[in-house]
């Protein structure tokens, strides 16, 4: 009981807290909330009873629907069979065909001949204007060598699959194999109650019966059966239908009659009977979507209803929030007002305030703030434009005239190599250079490493001179070399070091083989190095470089064996090779 009185007095604290706050509540909110009310209730009792009368109506139009999308598919079907078949009379027909037919005693030379300039393009032309034919061929008595796929001695036609199927009859006959993924027409051609000949046009399966495929969803399946009852044709998305593969077309129906409605139709240019289903619950989730169509028609009623109470509140207020959201731009870093008023009221004059406030701040903004950031950038710009190669090159010119001038010859000759190697490094801006600068540049690279490390390795060099004039991305081989330098011969503590530079031209490619005899590794780890991103600019970037610019085929791979040093091989197409791709 006391557990009772206390849920009582929660309910009639909740009870009082609503009365006081629809008491408290503005005239206009209440009014506003009669009137959706007021419209909303009639519009529900309206709305549940147009459904029951439409859900009846959507059913019958669902079904009428599918049949005539199902006498469309069928048509369209059987426009691309009547092409086929016209087309395989046309053949039969044909006095060229007749002719090679009837003439069985030719010699091979002639039978050649008149296969190739009459018998090819007949049969073989017609694949250019209808992508659905996969071959036609003349099986035929006169035919002793089989020529290409078209013409075929008549005794291999038994090799055939669908020479079992075939019936003793002229007309023109249809057999399918789903599994084969294949359509065949055939028509039979004798002589008296001889079988001369017979002309088989071979379809692609999947664009014969494209146009029932492209009407196939998510909720529907199509199907076609011959007279036989054997389904030539079954693909839908639906689960729980029972259809088995070897199941006849009317085991079919039947269970698909249990979960499915469909509809059928026959086929006029031959025994194929055309089936659409869809499952009961996609019916029915036609009617729910109706009355979902429906429920938002109301709430926009109430809406509208809605918008009419507020609409003299949001007149008065409508300045104002412009006002507010103009106000948050600007606090998020917008210096434009968009707005205004014309109005001498409090708000009018609070618009304008801020107007002149924000006129008065941009000014100041670009008196000081921009101005100062196009002198930061110009004086940016003057200190870029005496950067410059030439200042470098002279500079390096006069380290190696003091250096002469002093007799010390090592730092002279350091000095020229570093200006050799930045001169070919930059390369006057170019970003491709010849094979010929890119051994220069290595040759001034090498120098001074070997400077530093007090020629402590040997560098071998082979060049082709037919690849010196090929193109290549600059700074490519620096990193390669490098590697084998700090990687390589560095940690190897015993033994003579050596570098071998390799530049090669194999066929329509420029090989480049780096060697070095230090260290080297496990050949899975030597992989990885192209794979993953080290420090700098490594391996994989240079690999990344040369692929994207000639293609997946290009690049380069790492050969390695503990103890046994390691190989970097970069391939890349010469200039030539390149243009032709």
């Amino acid at each position: 009981m006391e557990a009772a009185r206390n849920l009582t007095g929660k309910e009639q604290e909740r009870m009082n807290r609503l009365r006081k706050w629809i008491k408290n509540m503005k005239y206009r909110h209440k009014l506003t909330i009669l009137l959706v009310v007021t419209a909303l209730v009639p519009m529900t009792v309206l709305a549940l009873y147009a459904h029951s009368r439409q859900s009846t109506m959507v059913r019958s139009s669902d079904l009428e629907d599918m049949q005539s999308i199902i006498d469309q598919t069928k048509e369209s079907i059987d426009s691309q069979t009547a092409v086929y078949s016209s087309l395989l009379n046309y053949l039969t027909y044909s006095p060229d065909i007749e002719e090679i037919i009837k003439e069985k005693n030719i010699d091979n030379y002639t039978a050649y001949e008149k296969y190739t300039e009459i018998a090819d393009p007949l049969l073989s032309v017609p694949k250019s204007y209808h992508d659905a034919i996969n071959r036609i061929q003349l099986f035929a008595e006169s035919i002793q060598v089989e020529h290409e796929y078209t013409l075929v001695p008549l005794a291999k036609m038994q090799e055939e699959w669908w020479s079992s199927e075939l019936k003793n009859d002229v007309r023109i006959q249809w057999m399918v194999d789903a599994d084969r993924k294949e359509v065949t027409a055939v028509r039979m051609i004798y002589s008296g109650q001889k079988l001369d000949a017979a002309i088989c046009i071979s379809l692609d399966y999947d664009k014969i019966f494209q146009p029932l495929t492209n009407i196939l969803t998510d909720e529907n399946g199509g199907m076609i059966a011959d007279e036989n009852g054997t389904v030539l044709y079954n693909r839908s998305s639906l689960e729980g239908t029972g259809i088995q593969k070897t199941d006849k077309a009317g085991t079919a129906i039947k269970k698909l009659s249990e979960t499915c409605a469909y509809t059928s139709a026959e086929s006029e240019e031959n025994s194929w009977t055309f089936y659409l289903y869809k499952s009961q619950k996609a019916i029915s989730g036609s009617v729910r979507r109706l009355l979902l169509e429906e429920i938002p028609l109301i709430a926009a009623c109430g809406l509208i209803i809605l918008f009419l109470g507020m609409a003299f509140s949001r007149l008065f207020t409508r300045k104002i929030e412009e006002l507010t959201r103009n106000m948050d731009r600007v606090n998020h870093g917008s210096r434009e007002v968009t707005v205004s008023s014309d109005s001498e009221d409090e708000v009018g004059i609070l618009i304008n305030s801020f107007h002149s406030m924000m006129d008065e701040i941009n000014r100041l903004i670009d008196e000081v703030y921009v101005n100062k950031i196009a002198l930061k950038e110009y004086e940016l710009k003057a200190l870029q434009a005496q950067i410059n190669p030439h200042f470098l090159y002279n500079t390096l010119s006069m380290m190696n005239w003091m250096a002469i001038r002093s007799n010390q010859m090592d730092i002279s000759k350091v000095t020229l190599a570093l200006s050799t190697f930045y001169r070919t490094a930059l390369s006057k801006g170019e970003d491709m250079v010849t094979v010929e600068n890119c051994i220069r540049n290595m040759e001034a690279y090498l120098e001074i490493q070997l400077t530093m490390h007090d020629n402590n390795f040997t560098v071998e060099w082979e060049t082709d001179p037919e690849i010196k004039n090929e193109k290549m991305p600059k700074l490519l081989l620096q990193p390669v070399v490098e590697n084998a330098i700090e990687h390589g011969i560095d940690e190897k503590e015993e033994g003579d070091k050596k570098i071998s530079l390799s530049f090669k031209g194999v066929g329509d490619d420029v090989v480049i083989t780096v060697r070095d005899n230090g260290m080297g590794m496990e050949q899975e780890k030597a992989e990885t190095l192209v794979a993953y991103q080290a420090k700098g600019y490594g391996l994989k970037n240079v690999n990344d470089r040369i692929r994207l610019l000639y293609g997946e085929g290009y690049g380069i791979r790492i050969f390695s064996a503990p103890g046994e040093g390691t190989n970097v091989v970069m391939r890349f197409p010469k200039e030539g090779k390149k243009h032709e791709d």
